[in-house]
């Protein structure tokens, strides 16, 4: 007996030759261009085929490790930072008092604000060590103002994304939070057990799904951020503060190293997929 053609089928190609187009397509080029020697600068010297020694200069060089251990010391830093904030935030904001909803509006704010503005914002008018907020308060006191973004770099790279990606775990873990039933939360105070026993031992573990969901896509966000790198620090002093991707736009546009620039490129999306890898793993074991 012959088998009906399922029609419903067909409908699957369009997405899936548009999902290919628009993400293996790209990628597929830049692994070509990482094959090539081609300074934009210099057109006398033409194009040619390098193979793989522009990968070789990338993984034999001082600047590549020191950034790649910037970009996970940021990840880490953040993940933790965010993840613990958000859930403290989320119990203290988890209850009716005056207000509440306006607060909770002001403090996920950040979380709408473009990258730049962001950097900016703090680079000029809060952390200005000459005319910012971090000056006059210096000022006040009679001390010398510090130079966050010369002395510490990273450490206030991983202050600004804090800043800005806890909103984001904290609107998930608020959706888990006021998802408990409130005769879980009321049974467990006749039981006697106080707020931090009930934190510990019912709300984390009912919201450990949300929490998990928050981390996942806070991976991915925090790996790629570019714009509070380039108008904060622009990577400096050196290389001390500067992230996988935002030495790719430094290869490509203060060197014109296109072959190196595609090549590191493809070292990036590498290292984001092997990381993601063994975080979902890891997190699959917690769950288990």
């Amino acid at each position: 007996m012959k088998k009906k053609f399922d029609l419903s089928k067909l409908t699957l190609y369009p997405a899936v030759i548009f999902v290919f187009i628009i993400t293996q397509l790209p990628f597929a080029i830049t692994i070509i261009f990482s094959l090539l020697r081609w300074n934009v600068m210099r057109p006398d010297q033409g194009i040619s085929f390098a193979g793989i020694s522009n990968y070789i200069t990338i993984l034999t060089s001082k600047d590549t490790y020191q950034v790649l251990l910037n970009t996970l010391i940021i990840v880490v830093a953040c993940l933790a930072l965010c993840t613990v904030l958000a859930v403290l935030l989320g119990v203290l904001f988890n209850r009716k008092f005056p207000g509440g909803y306006i607060f909770r509006t002001l403090f996920v704010m950040p979380y709408f604000v473009m990258d730049c503005i962001v950097g900016i914002f703090w680079k000029t008018v809060l952390l200005n060590p000459n005319m910012g907020l971090n000056y006059y308060i210096c000022k006040l006191f009679g001390m010398q103002a510090v130079d966050f973004f010369g002395k510490y770099a990273l450490l206030t790279i991983i202050i600004l994304i804090v800043w800005q990606w806890t909103p984001f775990f904290f609107l998930i873990v608020m959706g888990g939070l006021q998802g408990i039933p409130e005769e879980v939360q009321e049974s467990a105070k006749l039981d006697g057990a106080s707020p931090l026993q009930r934190l510990l031992w019912i709300d984390i573990p009912m919201i450990k799904k949300h929490i998990v969901t928050a981390m996942v896509l806070g991976l991915i966000n925090i790996l790629k951020v570019f714009g509070l790198v380039y108008v904060s620090t622009q990577g400096g002093p050196g290389v001390s503060s500067a992230n996988l991707p935002y030495l790719t736009y430094r290869t490509i546009f203060n060197e014109w190293n296109v072959g190196k620039a595609a090549a590191l490129a493809v070292i990036t999306v590498v290292i984001t997929l092997i990381v993601s890898q063994n975080f979902f793993k890891a997190v699959n074991k917690i769950q288990d």
